[in-house]
């Protein structure tokens, strides 16, 4: 009777349309991205529902309480402009959701970061290669970071398709062309080119083109990160399997 290997802790998993990957995270770095676009610490993770959460409830309130618009005209100066815009009574709900998103990003990274020190003592890890069902088909490969990256420029959530990130990939994606259409992003852009710059000026909605940058520069970070995540467990599993056939009990590098 062959006894199965028993895991404690998962070093991955993976399904039909996703990949999660157990690892260090430097907890400042979602606690950064949860203060420039909260749900995007928790999204960097692997925390999908939590971020989309944190992410479209950001969305909501910083459009009803004008967030953007009085940060925007803060910092050109206009104060007097940036007190009649803001409402206050949705600014309070932003603020609590600011600060939690801030806090809840850092305590999970720190809880993450000890799961993955315990999961790499163990003395023999979970891994897997290949899922399969009707509904589609996923595998572990060694993914390429900076071409993730270019298919992220191109367009948020893309390089997350090709890391198999399928989940993170419709969030972003999703919001991206939601932020696009309605800051009328397309069309400043089309209208820039032709020249037209004060119709281009006119035709931008500030109050959602703000939303932009943050997402679209996590897309490209966050991608380039999970290619290089996937490719070093690519390579553990190689050489796991090599080790494992050929290696008989010689260290291979």
């Amino acid at each position: 009777m062959v006894q199965k290997a028993y895991h404690r802790l998962q070093k991955m998993a993976l399904s039909d349309n996703n990949i999660a990957i157990l690892h260090n995270k430097n907890p400042w770095l979602p606690m950064w991205w949860s203060a420039a676009l909260p749900g995007l610490g928790h999204l960097c993770q692997g925390f999908y529902i939590r971020g989309i959460i944190l992410m479209s409830w950001e969305i909501l309130l910083n459009f009803k309480g004008h967030i953007n618009l009085a940060i925007l005209y803060t910092f050109t100066g206009d104060f007097t402009r940036a007190t009649q815009v803001l409402e206050p009574r949705w600014a309070i709900f932003y603020g609590v959701v600011f600060c939690f998103a801030i806090y809840d990003a850092y305590r999970n990274s720190v809880e993450v970061n000890m799961l993955a020190r315990l999961e790499r003592k163990q003395h023999q890890h979970q891994y897997l290669m290949m899922k399969m069902s009707t509904y589609g088909v996923n595998f572990l490969s060694k993914a390429n970071p900076w071409v993730a990256a270019v298919w992220s420029i191109m367009l948020t959530g893309f390089g997350h398709i090709y890391n198999n990130k399928i989940f993170k990939a419709l969030i972003l994606l999703g919001w991206t062309i939601a932020i696009m259409y309605f800051a009328n992003l397309n069309g400043a852009i089309i209208q820039t080119f032709l020249g037209e710059f004060e119709r281009a000026k006119q035709t931008i909605d500030y109050q959602w083109l703000l939303f932009f940058p943050s997402i679209y520069i996590f897309g490209i970070w966050d991608a380039y990160n999970d290619s290089t995540e996937m490719s070093k467990v690519f390579n553990n599993v190689q050489k796991s399997y090599l080790k494992k056939i050929y290696g008989q009990g010689r260290k291979i590098t």
